[in-house]
């Protein structure tokens, strides 16, 4: 039976599903979409754009040349020897810049290639050179210019003579000479600054969390390929996900019937020919498919849908019950296999298991929701700190810069202005007092940027655990914004913004929760000397139990640590008993409640074998045990009563209620209100019907899937 949002029979389906599974997976059709995504004619737009940024190259360069030329020619011809070697210095500069530039601009793509057949682990820093093109190429021109002054013009002994030059008279060219030696050094030192922000920035990025850069990446691959599998089967606007779909596109206010209003702006830009195509034909892309001018594609929809809790919770809904078995509360690995069919199925595997972060092997709806709105404030984290690093970046490299620049005013100061050489001493004794004025905000600039840059404990979004350097106390916090100067962060217990500066946080002790992957938890309980081992053993045996209880396998590790930490006086054992989360502790609320309920399990445990806390037992000498006559009246409304609960506990009362509040208090739900950094929360409104639409092929009702 074919889908109610398609009229076609289920042999012309069959068929079209056979020729999209043949298809790779990048020349699939995109059925969410207004226009066929068909391809471009090959690489031509990709030549037409490079052919003519070579083309104008040349030309300026060619332009430049006869323009420079033109003077020289005259003045050969009419015998002026200072126009001639000027114009002639102008064109050796010109024409040296110009082989400096197609140098740098070459260079790295012939050193990939090299590399490739060379040392293929070198392959990576033809970047590097990439980027050092416009350093480079100052470096060569002004190199060229002071030797195409000093050859042609400062010592050409003819033009001395033309000019009816003195020897030791100060003349213009004495000056350009002093200027050119003064910017020949400062082009120096220019370069030696940029290739040592060049190696600030990719240390910085080498000792970034690439971990949880490479994780996020995966996550957003797969959601981008079940997004497409579920459109596939349900399109866009259909009956099944008309909520869903608004949600995910952006919409405030869901009308029936209606549309976003950029949704309906597109289509008008569409109809006057600024549509996606036509924007590619003007710049001139090779493929039209692509999603960088296509705000359709699965690939911006994700995108767009994990900026928000609310519509990352629709999309994860969609992909959730598109994929999932009817009358199911679970999705599994096959079902995912079964979507995608028989071609794809290691590509199926593969995306479940990034998004089975608890490696449970099947996925609940609310834990994909949960997944998926975590995947999205983690993205969202990765480019608030990509801006801030930049930032810290660009500070640090405008302040080099303008130092050196300073710098090199300085000495040309000194060079030109006579007041300048007698006052020398004096504006070096108030250089050394600012020095000393400054000293303090100095120290805190240099310090922290090699807190940011170098030591880097922490990103954007992460949650950190700050002591002092000889404490145990601390306090949770995660981390909100990032600059050379200070760190903001915001606490969890009382939500307040905190500041710190950087050169203070180098000298406290912090610990990354949520670079550490699965955290450990201990818990210690201290019972009577007299417990035996036996009643021990059955402790331990009932944790482990608890632990690899099915449902309890989603949140801790099966293994248990167990052992005898002391035995203080002979009068008590203290016992502890380490479990591990099956995720990071970066989510405060789940921890909370995981922790709460393995404690509660191991109290429920204590109580069940009847191990006694540390103290004097009933009888003992410190606790006599008191007898105490009671009527007989009073005896018979006592047994009454006492055989009344007992009724009530056999026919689901206290025992059940009590069971009942254990459940609700030590409960780990998938889902709840997360506040994000910039204090979103979750809607959980579109977690309704939490049972999958989809049926196995060839069952009454069955939607279309890829078989």
């Amino acid at each position: 039976m074919s889908d109610p949002s398609q009229s076609q029979s289920k042999p012309a389906a069959k068929a079209e599903n056979q020729i999209f599974l043949a298809a790779k997976p990048s020349e699939k059709a995109y059925s969410g979409d207004d226009e066929s995504m068909s391809r471009g004619a090959g690489d031509g737009g990709v030549d037409r754009i490079f052919l003519f940024a070579v083309a104008r190259y040349v030309t300026v360069v060619v332009l430049v040349g006869l323009v420079l030329a033109i003077p020289i020619i005259v003045a050969d011809i009419r015998n002026n020897n200072l126009v001639f070697y000027a114009f002639s210095c102008l064109e050796t500069i010109w024409l040296c810049g110009v082989a400096t530039d197609l140098l740098a601009l070459l260079f790295p793509y012939v050193f990939r290639v090299v590399a490739r057949y060379v040392n293929p682990a070198h392959h990576r820093y033809w970047r590097v050179f990439r980027t050092m093109r416009l350093p480079v190429t100052m470096l060569g021109t002004i190199i060229a210019a002071y030797v195409a002054f000093v050859t042609l013009l400062y010592r050409n002994e003819q033009l001395s003579v033309d000019l009816n030059l003195q020897p030791n008279t100060w003349t213009w060219e004495d000056t350009v000479y002093d200027i050119l030696e003064q910017i020949v050094f400062w082009v120096v030192g220019y370069n030696l600054e940029k290739v040592g922000i060049l190696y600030i920035s990719i240390h910085y990025h080498y000792r970034a969390d690439q971990t949880r850069n490479t994780h996020s990446k995966q996550m957003h691959k797969s959601l981008v390929t079940l997004y497409e599998a579920s459109v596939y089967l349900h399109p866009v606007d259909g009956p099944a996900f008309a909520i869903e779909d608004a949600a995910i596109r952006g919409s405030r206010t869901i009308v029936a019937g209606g549309e976003p209003s950029h949704l309906t702006a597109g289509k008008f830009l569409g109809r006057l020919g600024f549509g996606r195509r036509g924007i590619a034909r003007f710049f001139g892309s090779s493929d039209e498919a692509s999603h960088w001018l296509n705000p359709h594609s699965s690939y911006g929809v994700v995108e767009r849908a994990l900026s928000h809790p609310k519509s990352a919770s629709a999309l994860a809904t969609r992909i959730w019950r598109s994929l999932a078995l009817s009358s199911n509360e679970v999705m599994t690995a096959e079902d995912v296999a079964e979507v995608l069919g028989p071609y794809r199925r290691e590509e199926a595997l593969e995306c479940f298991k990034v998004l089975d972060e608890n490696e449970s092997k099947d996925i609940r709806h609310d834990e994909f929701v949960w997944t998926v709105i975590e995947a999205g404030r983690v993205r969202g984290a990765i480019y608030d700190s990509m801006a801030a690093i930049h930032h810290c970046i660009n500070t640090l490299d405008w302040i080099a810069l303008i130092t050196l620049a300073i710098v090199m005013i300085f000495f040309i100061l000194v060079l030109y202005v006579p007041v300048i050489k007698d006052i020398q001493n004096t504006v070096s004794f108030l250089a050394i007092g600012l020095s000393f004025a400054a000293g303090r905000t100095i120290h805190k600039f240099l310090s922290g940027c090699v807190f940011v840059f170098f030591e880097h404990p922490f990103d954007i979004g992460d949650r950190v655990e700050i002591f002092n350097m000889n404490s145990t106390t601390s306090f949770s916090c995660f981390v909100t914004g990032q600059s050379t100067l200070y760190t903001t962060f915001q606490r969890y217990d009382t939500n307040t913004i905190v500041q710190f500066p950087n050169d203070r946080l180098s000298l406290l002790r912090l610990e990354n929760v949520t670079r550490s992957g699965p955290n450990k938890e201990a818990r210690t309980i201290s019972i009577h000397a007299d417990t035996s081992f036996k009643d021990l053993m059955a402790l331990r045996g009932e944790m482990e139990k608890f632990l690899k209880d099915k449902a309890n396998s989603r949140d801790y590790m099966p293994a248990l640590a167990w052992n005898v930490l002391n035995i203080p006086d002979l009068n008590r054992i203290d016992v502890r008993f380490a479990f591990t989360h099956k995720q990071n502790w970066s989510n405060e609320p789940l921890r909370a409640r995981r922790s709460s309920r393995f404690v509660c399990a191991l109290m429920a445990a204590a109580r069940k074998l009847g191990i006694q806390s540390t103290g004097p037992r009933q009888g003992d000498e410190l606790r006599p045990f008191y007898q105490v006559a009671v009527p007989l009246e009073e005896a018979g409304r006592l047994a009454a009563e006492r055989a009344r609960m007992t009724e009530e506990d056999g026919a689901g009362g206290t025992a059940s209620e009590e069971a009942a509040a254990l459940d609700k208090l030590t409960k780990v739900p998938a889902v709840e209100k997360k506040r994000l950094t910039k204090g979103d929360e979750t809607d959980t409104s579109l977690l309704q019907g939490s049972t999958g639409m989809r049926t196995r092929n060839g069952a009454e009702g069955g939607i279309m899937h890829y078989r």
